[in-house]
């Protein structure tokens, strides 16, 4: 069943571009970010006020469609490129790209296109022309290391390794799925399902860094486990796999409670969330390996260098 589907390593600046756009713009999810509420204060500072007050009241909900069409495009060495090559591509053109993958696609494409490259345009020039190079540079080295990884490990093991728990499950009409390193939307990873197609942007939590970071990864293992509901969801699911539902009847909480649990034990990989062709996660099973990994993180941390 592992071979079902084959996995497919991207990267392009313009990817990075756009997740950093949806990063500032999308509430919902940031306090689960690293960059934190923080990164949003200090970028905004970087920005025209008229932009950023555009942005405040923007609702860009059109990552994944862009994502698939950096996939496709043939000019991808810099987001410049890409954009000139989105601005040159007619409408027809964009929905023949998508029709294979997507299923409810706008009839306003044209509209569509020409405000994303607007926002995109100012927001290259304004932020992320000026991104420290060196993120860019790790994520290259993610990509290509995944690269080599990808020829020898077994695609379920490998989405699972770099996204610290999501388990995509084998289906007949899942053919591929495309990874792409990301750093702006870590811990999260950004998953979508297309018509035999994923794509997952991972999370690479040290590509601000030169040297690797465990106290990050330590931090989000025991502050996972410094709480007794977690405990006991993770008792819980060392016996069997369990829905979200069956967890709730288990720990007695409320399902929002619940979700926000699980949700924390899976950014720090501690459980595996398993996905059967949608977004919507199936069930939960537990990630024995940070059990071994706990101490290896301490030791590292306590007599690493300096």
């Amino acid at each position: 069943m592992n071979g079902l589907y084959s996995i497919k390593v991207e990267w392009s600046p313009a990817y990075e571009c756009i997740i950093s756009l949806y990063t500032y713009i999308y509430e919902k999810e940031r306090k689960h970010y690293l960059l934190g509420t923080a990164w949003k204060e200090e970028t905004k500072q970087m920005l025209p006020a008229s932009f950023a007050d555009e942005l405040a009241d923007e609702r860009w909900e059109v990552l994944h469609r862009l994502v698939l069409l950096v996939a496709q495009s043939p000019q991808t060495q810099s987001v410049e490129e890409f954009l000139g090559w989105l601005e040159s591509i007619p409408p027809g053109e964009i929905y023949e790209r998508l029709a294979p993958w997507v299923e409810t696609i706008p009839l306003n494409l044209g509209e569509i296109r020409d405000r994303s490259l607007s926002l995109l345009t100012r927001w290259n020039e304004h932020y992320f022309s000026k991104v420290d190079p060196r993120i860019l540079e790790n994520l290259q080295r993610s990509a290509d290391e995944l690269t080599v990884r990808a020829k020898e490990t077994p695609p379920i093991d490998l989405v699972d390794h770099v996204t610290n728990g999501i388990w995509i499950e084998p289906m007949e009409d899942l053919r591929e799925v495309v990874l792409i390193p990301q750093y702006h939307c870590a811990h999260s990873s950004v998953l979508d399902f297309y018509r035999g197609l994923a794509t997952c942007m991972y999370p690479v939590k040290d590509a601000a860094t030169t040297k690797p970071q465990p106290l990050l990864e330590l931090l989000s293992i025991t502050q996972c486990l410094a709480d007794a509901k977690r405990l006991q969801i993770l008792h819980c699911l060392a016996k069997k796999t369990c829905t979200l539902g069956e967890l709730q009847k288990q720990v007695s909480l409320a399902k929002s409670t619940v979700h926000h649990h699980v949700t924390a034990l899976r950014r720090a990989g501690l459980i595996r969330a398993h996905y059967t062709g949608s977004t919507t996660i199936s069930y939960y099973s537990l990630r024995e390996a940070f059990v071994e990994r706990l101490p290896v993180l301490l030791r590292s941390f306590f007599h690493g260098p300096e």
